[in-house]
């Protein structure tokens, strides 16, 4: 009779281990899914000029706020920079399901004419922008051993004077093929060759010495200046 006894009280505490390990489980599973379901809850986008926050969340492929945990940050900013336009991100995570992204945006440098082409920053050319953008207009074509260091250049190219460039036209002499001619917003002419390109930075200083004159600033040969007749 003890022998049974000591076998009945042996099954009964390996199926209590079984049900204590079923009811672990589970709730370990609870809890998992419980975790991997929570949804992001903010997000927080910073330091955008250009890019609206729709299409940044569409590109990081949060625009349903989904999973907090299955979205980790180094997932969410390589979807990002997987974009053109974005040229560095970074993604923050707070608790209760906040998230902040900080975007670098890829500057548009100019728009070539001949190909119809955006060039940005980074070097990378595509068709359209996301956004409204005037850029600088290339208008003709640049060889290619002249435009690599024609590209190099204008990334030097301060913003705001930039900005003050409507159009630039490829125009070799035949001593320099390396000039261009830059058509300023303000109805000047500046000719330039790749050489001199960073004198352009001092246009906002050179622009009060014409005394309001419109004409050509010869910047390719010396510094001279000849007023429209």
């Amino acid at each position: 009779m003890a022998k049974k006894k000591k076998v009945v009280k042996r099954h009964k505490i390996k199926f209590l281990s079984i049900l204590i390990l079923i009811l672990v489980v589970v709730l370990l599973y609870f809890l998992i899914n419980g975790i991997l379901s929570f949804k992001i809850q903010n997000i927080y986008i910073h330091d955008t000029n250009f890019l609206n926050d729709e299409y940044i969340l569409n590109v990081a492929k949060i625009e349903d706020y989904p999973s907090y945990v299955k979205n980790s940050t180094r997932i969410l900013e390589k979807r990002l920079e997987e974009s053109p336009y974005i040229k560095n991100a970074e993604v923050k995570k707070s608790f209760l399901g906040v998230i902040d992204i900080y975007i670098e945006e890829s500057k548009v440098l100019y728009y070539k004419e001949y190909d119809k082409k955006y060039v940005l920053d980074t070097g990378e050319e595509v068709d359209s922008l996301t956004y409204n953008f005037s850029p600088v207009r290339v208008i003709n074509y640049i060889p290619d051993l002249v435009y690599e260091r024609f590209f190099k250049k204008v990334l030097e190219f301060n913003s705001d004077v930039l900005d003050k460039i409507s159009q630039i036209k490829y125009d070799p002499s035949e001593y320099d093929d390396s000039r261009f001619l830059f058509y300023m917003v303000d109805g000047n002419y500046v000719y330039m060759t790749i050489s001199k390109f960073e004198t352009i930075n001092y246009y906002n200083q050179i622009y009060p010495t014409l005394n309001g004159k419109k004409g050509i600033l010869y910047l390719d040969s010396g510094n001279h200046f000849q007023e429209f007749k």
